[in-house]
């Protein structure tokens, strides 16, 4: 079932705001066009169009995830997460780790895994936002 959920923070002069609609199942094997995450049981389909910085900050959300989306797999099949559409209004500032943080935050809200704490603060010397994940600065490992 599609689960829509939208990503809302501002701290400083500006915010940030995204739409992420997910579809999350067990499958006994995934669709030869998913993209495992780290040799978990979890595989993923990004949506079209989706920029490469944006595919780098979701693979890198669902990695932190995936142990927790295990736990909703049948017997020995695979949790596929489908990322059915993502949008990000034209008139909202935008980071590219938005992208990892609303997917996490919409598989904790509608997919019952505890998920992880995502620290948000604003530095305004630099005019961004900083994320931390489970408290300590991380990115994606670039391919």
């Amino acid at each position: 079932m599609l689960r829509t959920y939208v990503y809302k923070q501002r701290l400083g002069p500006w915010g940030l705001v995204a739409r992420v609609t997910l579809d999350v199942r067990s499958v006994d094997r995934p669709p030869s066009e998913a993209r495992g995450i780290d040799g978990s049981r979890v595989w993923w389909l990004p949506p079209p169009g989706l920029t490469p910085a944006d595919e780098r900050w979701m693979a890198f959300g669902l990695k932190l995830v995936a142990g927790q989306l295990e736990s909703l797999r049948a017997g020995s099949g695979a949790v596929l997460v489908k990322v059915d559409d993502w949008d990000v209004p034209m008139l909202t500032d935008y980071q590219d780790e938005v992208a990892a943080a609303a997917l996490i935050e919409c598989l904790q809200r509608n997919y019952d895994i505890p998920g992880i704490d995502i620290g948000l603060s604003f530095d305004r010397e630099r005019n961004r936002y900083e994320f931390t994940w489970n408290g300590a600065p991380a990115q994606p490992d670039l391919e």
